[in-house]
């Protein structure tokens, strides 16, 4: 039987958000309810409690309903019918205040990933658990290098995907691309990723590519749909350009490593392209000084290599 679940706490925040990413993620039909105006359908599966356990017990509840009780100190209820484990930790007091992109590093890293890992082993519960406790107050947050990667080459894109749909208004989207058949095959998910970007094309949001490519590569992209198609999207918001590789190369080296194998610059993080990596596309990094560090290079060579398409027929003239 598939889970349905009633999330409830006093009120939002980092690890109420970090249990909401795993249930869309994982595609878990659930409802966020606040303490005070809990309701009990007769089809819910599962109930994650969040805060006091006193105020649990005085609630009536279908034994056939399994219970994860998440709180900040050791404290179990006595004679229950109900299937009921315990997650201790302190992320109930949590109120940080992380950028998006960090919170997808702590989501997927550190405490919270091993948080979420229990919470997907006791929603499961695959070994019939009934009073198990796991307490992970002690462990380490682990915040050092705020960089996370993807499980999947479709991850990668729905990341991107996400990220495409929630850019803000007066945001300067900045990209980096260098050829790769891996990506630049006309797969669906590089149409998929295309469609989102040219709804924002559309809707005026303010975007620069930049492609870094030799003269057969060139070749390669006028022949991509993807390109094409971009070309053909050029205004005063969305603009193109192009720089040759053997000059940057030339004069720019260490810098040309660093951009390779492509770049995305957002807001609150850089989108790294890795396209030896077999199982992912690229990483991200969440750092603030990092934004700003790419932010720099992209400036100096779109300055210095810079080729600026104008329309679709200055294609042939570069």
């Amino acid at each position: 039987m598939e889970n349905k679940v009633i999330v409830t706490a006093q009120n939002k925040n980092n690890l109420t958000d970090a249990i909401e990413n795993y249930m869309e993620k994982e595609s878990i039909d659930y409802q966020f309810v606040d303490i005070n105006s809990i309701q009990i359908e007769k089809d819910i599966t599962d109930i994650i409690y969040i805060g006091n356990i006193s105020e649990l017990e005085e609630l009536d509840i279908n034994n056939n309903i399994s219970i994860i009780s998440i709180n900040k100190s050791k404290s179990v209820i006595e004679n229950s019918n109900n299937i009921i484990n315990y997650i201790i930790t302190d992320l109930l007091d949590d109120n940080n205040n992380y950028t998006e992109a960090q919170k997808e590093y702590l989501f997927q890293n550190g405490i919270y990933r091993v948080f979420i890992q229990q919470i997907d082993t006791l929603l499961k519960n695959s070994n019939n658990y009934n009073g198990i406790i796991y307490d992970i107050t002690k462990i380490k947050k682990n915040t050092d290098n705020w960089i996370f990667s993807f499980d999947s080459i479709s991850d990668t894109y729905h990341w991107l995907s996400k990220k495409n749909r929630n850019l803000k208004e007066d945001f300067t989207q900045k990209v980096i691309s260098f050829y790769s058949e891996k990506v630049y095959n006309d797969s669906l998910n590089e149409i998929n990723y295309l469609s989102e970007k040219l709804l924002n094309i559309k809707r005026g949001q303010n975007i620069i590519d930049i492609f870094i490519l030799t003269e057969e590569e060139y070749k390669k992209y006028k022949e991509n749909f993807f390109f094409k198609v971009l070309t053909k999207n050029i205004s005063e918001t969305h603009k193109i350009y192009l720089i040759r590789k053997e000059e940057f190369i030339k004069n720019d080296l260490e810098l040309y490593n660093k951009l390779l194998d492509g770049v995305i610059i957002y807001d609150d993080c850089v989108y790294r392209d890795t396209y030896s990596d077999e199982i992912s596309l690229g990483v991200v990094d969440c750092k603030k000084e990092t934004v700003e560090e790419y932010n720099k290079a992209f400036d100096y060579i779109l300055d210095k290599y810079g080729y600026r398409l104008n329309s679709e027929s200055d294609i042939n003239e570069f």
